[in-house]
């Protein structure tokens, strides 16, 4: 049976993050952190590597946050090589940690290595392979590993002891995965696990890890006023010395810049404040801040060129796998569509994961940019129960839902859902407003009593709606698809059962819509919005 301590190994390698080297906080002689990496460094320094080894071994998990995640592997390395029989873990970690490619952590070797009747050593090999999947992209692999080792898990929970420090660790991993997977429920669960388990000395930034990812996903997705009730709960957290802690820092900027209502400018040069380096595997998140920030504040073209720069970074990602492989093509969509270039946006579109909700969220924007405007209704009523717990994805559900009825010509219905929508709890912050089309907000300021007077900046989503009546119809948008098809008006009138003199007026019609006079120009015109 593996001992516990090395079940520790598994899950303090779920952190693919480059830590800032050089700006690591300075150990303080109080922390039991710094005491245990000056150890370690006392005995490698005089060739003690047993001592060294046993020292890891049995605090694996502090020792990689301990040191910088170069040092780490260095000193692993050094292990392996000096030590006849190094812990079979250890060099298994070694290998992760020097992997150039996913799923090339030497599985079968680990295999022949482990016993798989013992549930202990199988959910160690599901953390591996759930870090060696996720360090490269393959989110959809790495949270199968997820179930599997949320399975080995329930069979070892009874006789584990929280403080050991892996089970924490495991909790936050498991949840960073299902984030940049796109399961936010699941995400905000594991860590809201993590949230509860026992404080411990040498792991209380796991748990400020935790709290702040939950903050994330509430300042991105849900509540606003969740994230900030959140971030609260940190300044009671004592620090560490460890690296993850400025990584965390990052990450509680964003929230804080994600919920700032001040001035945008402000917020966008604090986004700038922030390197690369120090985002790690957040990056997508980083993504929907700069969105936000730059939309907000009427940067259209200078949004349209970051997202193209970041769309051509070597990013750990998969197009359509999980967020981290749709936030981009997502964003960029979403530019495409707001100057009248559909067809661009639908490609875009194809390259997300489409079981996002937020990616059907935008899948229905585009239909109500080309004119399915029913459609669009149809699946705004429909897409609720996705919704539901997530304050910012439910107001842009509703949000799409006025436009389409406002777009439908049901000005009643609109004003309605607006005024539900102010109704919620808390009512609606200015900044929340702008995740509606400035016609809505207009029409809101004049109809609805509770609607703030006062803007936020520019609109985030939905921006440049087509005008009531400009959408094209059902039974055009099939006359032009026929039409694309080269049918002759005769043949059209035939097709689809209506007169000649019918398909002479939908034709008309969608001329004057589309702002073209030939048949030619409105196939190409079709085309370019995204219609065809």
């Amino acid at each position: 049976m593996v001992e516990l301590t090395q079940i520790e190994v598994a899950a303090c390698y779920m952190k693919n993050e480059d830590p800032p080297h050089l700006n690591s906080k300075p150990a303080s002689p109080e922390d039991d952190l710094a005491r245990l990496v000056a150890d370690i460094e006392r005995a490698l320094e005089q060739r003690h590597y047993a001592r060294a080894a046993q020292l890891v071994h049995t605090n694996i998990a502090a020792s990689f946050f301990g040191f910088p995640t170069a040092q780490f592997t260095e000193i692993l390395g050094r292990l392996v090589r000096n030590l006849q029989e190094p812990p079979t873990f250890v060099s298994a970690a070694y290998r992760i940690l020097t992997a150039s490619s996913a799923d090339l952590a030497h599985t079968n070797g680990l295999m022949e290595s482990l016993d798989s009747d013992d549930p202990a050593q199988m959910f160690v090999l599901a953390m591996f392979r759930m870090s060696d999947f996720r360090i490269h992209g393959h989110i959809t692999e790495a949270l199968e590993q997820v179930d599997t080792a949320e399975h080995y898990l329930s069979q070892l929970r009874a006789g584990l002891d929280p403080r050991s420090g892996w089970l924490l660790h495991s909790a936050v991993q498991m949840g960073t995965t299902a984030m940049l997977a796109g399961d936010f429920t699941r995400a905000l669960s594991s860590l809201r696990r993590a949230q509860m388990l026992p404080a411990i000395p040498m792991f209380t930034f796991l748990q400020r890890e935790a709290i702040v990812k939950s903050a994330l996903i509430h300042a991105c997705f849900g509540n606003a006023a969740t994230a900030d009730g959140l971030l609260k709960r940190t300044k009671n957290i004592p620090r560490t010395s460890s690296w993850l802690e400025t990584h965390i820092d990052t990450q509680e900027e964003f929230v804080r810049i994600l919920t700032y209502s001040g001035n945008l400018e402000e917020a966008l040069d604090r986004l700038e404040a922030i390197s690369l380096q120090e985002i790690g595997e957040m990056w997508p998140f980083y993504i929907v801040a700069f969105h936000r920030v730059l939309e907000a504040s009427g940067h259209h073209d200078e949004l349209e060129h970051r997202l193209e720069m970041y769309d051509s970074l070597p990013l750990p990602r998969i197009d359509g796998e999980g967020f981290t492989g749709s936030i981009i093509p997502l964003k960029r969509a979403m530019v495409a569509l707001s100057v009248g270039r559909g067809s661009e946006a639908l490609k875009f579109l194809e390259r997300t994961d489409q079981s996002i909700t937020y990616t059907k969220l935008v899948k229905i924007a585009a239909d109500l940019y080309v004119g399915r405007i029913r459609q669009a209704m149809d699946q705004a009523y429909g897409l609720r129960k996705e919704t539901r717990g997530f304050r910012l994805m439910e107001i842009r559900r509703l949000s799409l839902l006025s436009a389409s009825q406002y777009m439908d010509g049901d000005l009643g219905g609109c004003i309605q859902t607006l005024a539900g929508t102010a109704s919620l709890p808390r009512g609606l912050s200015p900044t929340e407003t702008l995740l509606f089309p400035h016609e809505m907000i207009q029409l809101a300021q004049e109809h609805v009593e509770n609607w703030p007077k006062k803007s936020a900046g520019h609109s985030i989503f939905l921006r440049e709606l087509p005008k009531p009546g400009r959408a094209l119809t059902g039974r055009e948008i099939d006359i032009l698809e026929l039409l694309a098809q080269g049918y002759s008006r005769a043949e059209i009138a035939d097709r689809l059962f209506i007169s000649v003199s019918t398909v002479k007026s939908q034709l008309q019609s969608l001329y004057r819509k589309l702002e073209v006079s030939s048949a030619a120009d409105a196939i190409f015109e079709g085309e370019r919005r995204g219609v065809l």
